[in-house]
């Protein structure tokens, strides 16, 4: 077990995942405040599909500070992740044509969890539980992570700007639906009254954006980023009422933000630390 060692600022350190096998180690990209204390915030940031981890790290320089927060940024390089299957949509399954289910402990998400103990620990932190938030693809990998396996230590997560919903739909094959994965309804109702802030930018509704996902899932969703945002908090807090299970999620607008705004990252901060 490779030891992590925390400074004041920036920096990063390698975690060696043992329990996904000894070839599995990614580096995470780290901001500590400078008063640092047992009792300050653990937030753990999950990066776009450019795989900038470093860059994602530094854009809660400030806020971070002012919130007394631990940034963790865990970067899943395009080496050992080298697609939306293996990064956001969690290392389930591979791509079509192929079939394969891969087993749960070998899923990518399971690693946050882990992360997390092993840094509470190395540092001393009186933390049980940790802030999770993503942006874009980064957004994905949150929202399948808590549907799918569900940490248990996430206090509050934020998801903002999604180009594509996961249905929580058990009869839709993953990665459109949640089916084929050996969920139940048991799995919908939890995902549902998760304490999950979904954060959008006002400005985030660019229809012709080069990166924002196409096909007839993604259109039926929205026309736009702020659009799709919207229909997915509508759909769920329909589908939560339905199952009869306190829909735990809030939605949030920031006014003016565009995708990638500095606006989006403050105010997450400022929600991961309420």
């Amino acid at each position: 077990m490779s030891e992590i060692a925390l400074h004041r600022g920036a920096g990063s350190f390698e975690f060696a995942d043992s329990a996904a096998g000894p070839a599995r180690s990614i580096r995470v990209f780290f901001l500590c405040p400078k008063t640092t204390s047992p009792r300050s915030h653990i937030v753990i940031a999950m990066h776009g599909l450019d795989r900038a981890a470093s860059q994602f790290r530094d854009v809660f320089a400030g806020v971070a500070e002012r919130n007394d927060q631990i940034v963790l940024v865990p970067e899943f390089n395009l080496n050992q992740f080298p697609d939306v299957y293996a990064y956001n949509f969690g290392g389930v399954r591979l791509p079509p044509p192929r079939n394969t289910i891969f087993p749960r402990e070998a899923w990518n998400f399971t690693i946050i969890d882990r992360l997390f103990q092993r840094v509470r620990l190395a540092i001393g932190s009186s933390r049980s539980t940790f802030g999770f938030f993503g942006n874009s693809a980064g957004s994905q990998y949150v929202l399948r992570c808590l549907a799918l396996t569900g940490p248990t230590a996430v206090d509050v997560a934020v998801a903002s700007n999604s180009g594509i919903y996961m249905l929580p739909d058990l009869a839709c094959d993953y990665p459109t639906g949640m089916g084929g994965l050996g969920l139940d309804e048991g799995s919908l109702r939890r995902f549902l009254s998760k304490r999950l802030v979904l954060l959008l930018g006002e400005a985030d509704a660019d229809s012709a954006a080069p990166d924002l996902p196409r096909g007839d899932v993604a259109a039926a969703q929205g026309a736009h980023r702020l659009a799709r945002g919207r229909w997915y908090f509508d759909h769920c807090r329909k589908l939560s009422k339905s199952l009869g299970v306190p829909f735990g999620w809030r939605l949030e607008t920031v006014p003016g933000a565009g995708h990638t705004s500095q606006q989006i990252f403050d105010r997450a901060s400022e929600l991961l630390s309420a």
